[in-house]
């Protein structure tokens, strides 16, 4: 049984782009090249663990639009195989979304807004959607307990959940699919922000054939379960800056799957993030009509979408143009360029102490030079020379 599984594709507008169509579309071209992958392996089934959609509240053109998009991908999958697709953070995925599509009643499609269990062929899937806490934290129960005590009550919740689950299925392959923060996970810069969220803990995991995870956007597998997160399928912010981008395919053995699936990562291309960075030193290669940004830098900013964040001193401020740094970052071919922002710090001025008449216009231009990062001070100096010498003269 080969399992193919996609997470967090997040369709949506409004994402900063030339358009606010752009990235919506990206993100269509990077569902369709995972879905031909798909089709082309043989798989027996699509898990899609959350994340669908990038906003939950949306007015009902955008809402519209966007479902069509996804039930188009969804439609061209369950052509050739079930597809079972789960709810992720209610922020990001509005349940009467999904029960939208539910009503379209599409032929092998199946989806879980709240935890069940769904056997496909030789497979049960336990189901555990994306938790909402204002639920928990609302209820009678939970009613004025601190954050981590709620969070602490919906881990256990969730353990209890998939030990029980897992102890009642009878099914050669037993697959957990889950839109949660896993014990063990690389969070990466998303870090802070999971700490105080419910955890799918290692012991819950266990047991299980396959755990397929989705909300994390950093591929990988977690540490001692047979758990992957896939992240997604299009870079969608700066925090997914140099993320691979893909899905896996775990592949069981028919005859014995006593060793678990063989799972192979899919990494499909996608556009990129770059951060560019200045520090005061390298300021002056902003200066000037002419700024060029070289081979090496041109090939990381080609198709990208680029921010810019320079160091420098007040004086070099007034001669740097963040148009022309924009203007010269779309003529290395970069998509779209979202901000140029300086970081500017004061210099303590020496022209009352030094440029006085005390030193010639030749020492005043070498201080100039100096303090603005200029390099080719001795060729300016020299040029200087010869014209004071020609007016002189």
């Amino acid at each position: 049984m080969k399992v193919a599984h996609v997470a967090d594709i997040h369709w949506g507008l409004g994402y900063p782009g030339p358009t606010p169509f752009a990235r919506h579309t990206d993100i269509t071209i990077a569902a369709d090249l995972v879905a031909n992958q798909i089709i082309k392996a043989n798989c027996d089934v699509t898990l899609v663990a959350g994340d669908l959609f990038k906003d939950a509240n949306v007015f009902i053109n955008r809402a519209s639009q966007e479902i069509t998009t996804a039930v188009a991908w969804l439609r061209k999958l369950t052509e050739h195989m079930p597809v079972v697709v789960i709810s992720g953070t209610p922020s990001h995925d509005a349940v009467a979304a999904y029960r939208i599509i539910k009503e379209m009643r599409i032929p092998r499609l199946y989806i879980a807004t709240t935890p069940e269990i769904i056997t496909i062929g030789s497979a049960a899937i336990v189901c555990v959607p994306g938790m909402n806490r204002s639920n928990f934290a609302n209820s009678d129960e939970y009613k004025g307990k601190s954050a981590s005590e709620i969070h602490q009550a919906m881990t256990e919740q969730i353990t209890a959940l998939c030990m029980g689950a897992r102890a009642n299925m009878n099914t050669p392959i037993k697959i957990l699919m889950a839109h949660l923060t896993a014990e063990g996970a690389d969070k990466g810069f998303d870090d802070l922000k999971m700490q105080h969220e419910p955890i799918l803990k290692k012991e819950a995991m266990a047991g299980y054939d396959l755990v397929c995870l989705g909300h994390i956007h950093r591929p990988q597998q977690i540490p001692g379960v047979p758990a992957y997160y896939p992240g997604s399928i299009e870079r969608l912010s700066f925090r997914d800056e140099g993320i691979k981008t893909g899905f896996y395919i775990h592949d069981f053995d028919d005859v014995a799957h006593i060793a678990g699936a063989i799972s192979t990562y899919i990494t499909i291309p996608a556009r990129g993030y770059f951060s560019m960075n200045f520090s005061g030193d390298e300021a002056h290669l902003l200066c000037g009509p002419d700024i060029n940004f070289g081979p090496a830098l041109e090939d990381k900013i080609k198709y990208n979408i680029v921010r810019v964040k320079y160091e420098c001193t007040d004086e070099q401020a007034k001669l740097i143009n963040p148009n022309r740094i924009r203007q010269a970052l779309y003529n290395a071919g970069a998509y779209y360029v979202t901000e140029i922002k300086p970081v500017v710090t004061k210099t303590t001025r020496t022209r009352a102490q030094e440029a006085t008449a005390e030193i010639t216009p030749v020492e005043a231009l070498g201080i100039y030079c100096n303090l603005m990062g200029i390099a080719e001070v001795a060729e300016l100096t020299e040029r200087t020379k010869s014209i004071m010498e020609e007016v002189e003269a």
